[in-house]
């Protein structure tokens, strides 16, 4: 929780006092402060007594991927940047019941903060570079900076835990973790580029940039099999339950998923901080209110909030484009993806998580090559970001080797071969594999829909699906949202809710 929260909340000596209580590590006073707030501005009544029970960090991100995995007995492994002072935890969990079976710090641990130095180092964001970089990866190969990376980095490590990420030099002081991570780029980079690399990512690509994407993504991968491989042995489980902000890279899941050291595997959709207040809601109400959790598998995470027709009927009339309602019969949809329209795709709740899951979506046809780069520009995005496919779920194996269904995009697959790929070179990244979404009637029957009338016009039943929302923006929220989103940019058309808006 940063301190920067409070303005707004407070006073000026109250402010003072929820510092003290921060820096002391007493975090109730603040956190019954904004739970108050939110109550207000949700126009509820207060209750005349708020309990706060608090949940470690790690201890929330294991009960988001075990309460929602349908798992009754398995391996949790919660990989993150840090929580409190963990980075890498495997949990045994049986019946409801956590066993902490292994605990890595953040000072040697943390494959997040490592990640995270790579990617600044090269230039992206913070919080959004790991995200990038996991895309950009594919364009580099094995060099010296692998090389350099995996000598501060022990995969199978001898001091009984599976990797450990080492600089002797730097001193190891609990709130200077970071600065760990960042003298390794450091090192790895300075006799080749002196240091922070300065490239535009919009341009050509910059063969430094890649290679040291290509070394992390790589050593991530690796480090996430040996951690896997240590968590099998040591709980004797057959089934893993994954969660952390490392748990979104996709590509080191895919790794996992084709290693075959589990039977089953889950990822929670929100496995990085978004999903915590999940699973500490979750270890709560059993831990201690003394509720049970339904042992079930999480099928869909459309949970935003819902606008009725009639608002967005006004919003669509208010807008002055040409627009017809169709309701749920999306052929014509489907027509204008095959003809080669942009549509923007809107409707229902909005989904929790990072990917566009069918409700806030960018859909186009898969089979026109020149589209990735198109939609890229769109957006705002750079041209070698990877493009998603959502596909039938019945028609999985026709694409994939070895396919899981997977709901969430937080799995990648290998397509089949360069054969498959050339029919939907949309979806096909530079490596020959996509992040997916497979998708049943049952989950969402309009997207569903879409679907499987563009395959009957062009054969092929998978559509390319992007998040529906500008570079730098969240997914679009409202109707509101929707709109400005699709009248700013270079959009064709658009279904919102059983309403199809053309621009041309």
């Amino acid at each position: 929780m940063k301190i920067s929260v409070m303005h707004g909340l407070v006073g000026v000596t109250e402010l003072h006092n929820y510092i003290w209580s921060y820096l002391r590590g007493d975090f109730l006073p603040l956190a019954k402060r904004v739970i108050t707030k939110a109550i207000l501005e949700s126009h509820e009544t207060i209750p005349s007594e708020i309990k706060i029970f608090s949940v470690p960090h790690h201890l929330a991100h294991a009960a988001s991927a075990y309460y929602f995995s349908g798992f009754n007995s398995a391996t949790v492994i919660t990989l993150d940047g840090s929580g409190e002072y963990e980075a890498t935890v495997i949990w045994k969990v049986k019946d409801g019941e956590f066993e902490k079976i292994l605990s890595m710090y953040s000072s040697y641990g943390s494959l997040g903060f490592l990640y995270e130095a790579m990617m600044v180092g090269i230039s992206f964001e913070r919080l959004e570079g790991p995200g990038k970089g996991m895309g950009l990866a594919p364009y580099g190969k094995k060099s010296l900076y692998y090389d350099r990376l995996r000598s501060f980095v022990n995969i199978n490590s001898d001091d009984g835990i599976p990797f450990y990420i080492s600089d002797d030099k730097v001193i190891r002081r609990r709130k200077y973790y970071e600065i760990i991570y960042q003298a390794i780029y450091s090192k790895i980079a300075e006799k080749v580029i002196g240091g922070k690399l300065k490239w535009d990512p919009r341009g050509e690509l910059n063969q430094d940039a890649v290679n040291i994407a290509w070394a992390v993504q790589k050593v991530t991968e690796e480090a996430v099999l040996a951690t896997a491989k240590w968590a099998k042995d040591h709980t004797g489980e057959d089934k893993v339950a994954l969660a952390g902000g490392v748990a979104l890279n996709a590509k080191a899941n895919m790794e996992l998923h084709y290693a075959k050291i589990f039977n089953d595997m889950f990822i929670f959709p929100a496995a990085n901080d978004a999903g915590g207040p999940i699973g500490a809601a979750a270890y709560v109400y059993e831990h201690v209110l003394g509720g049970k959790m339904k042992r079930q598998r999480l099928k869909n995470v459309y949970l935003g909030p819902e606008y009725d027709d009639d608002v967005i009927k006004k919003v669509v009339q208010d807008s002055k484009f040409k627009a017809k309602y169709v309701g749920d019969d999306v052929n014509a949809v489907a027509d204008l993806v095959a003809k080669g329209y942009i549509v923007t795709w809107y409707q229902g709740r909005a989904e929790l998580g990072p990917r566009a899951l069918g409700n806030r979506s960018i859909v186009a046809d898969p089979t026109r090559k020149e589209y990735w780069r198109l939609v890229n520009d769109i957006k705002g995005r750079e041209w070698w970001r990877p493009l998603a496919p959502s596909l039938l779920d019945e028609d999985k194996g026709t694409y994939f080797k070895d396919p899981v269904s997977h709901e969430f995009m937080i799995l990648m697959l290998r397509y089949k071969d360069e054969e498959v790929c050339k029919r939907v070179p949309v979806t096909c990244h530079v490596d020959l594999t996509a992040r997916p979404q497979t998708v049943t009637r049952d989950q969402n029957k309009t997207w569903y829909d879409l679907i499987k009338a563009f395959k009957d016009i062009k054969g092929e039943g998978l559509i390319m699906n992007t998040s529906f929302n500008l570079a730098g923006e969240p997914l679009v929220e409202t109707p509101q949202d929707a709109m400005r989103s699709f009248a700013l940019k270079g959009f064709d058309a658009m279904y919102m809710q059983g309403w199809l808006i053309y621009k041309r």
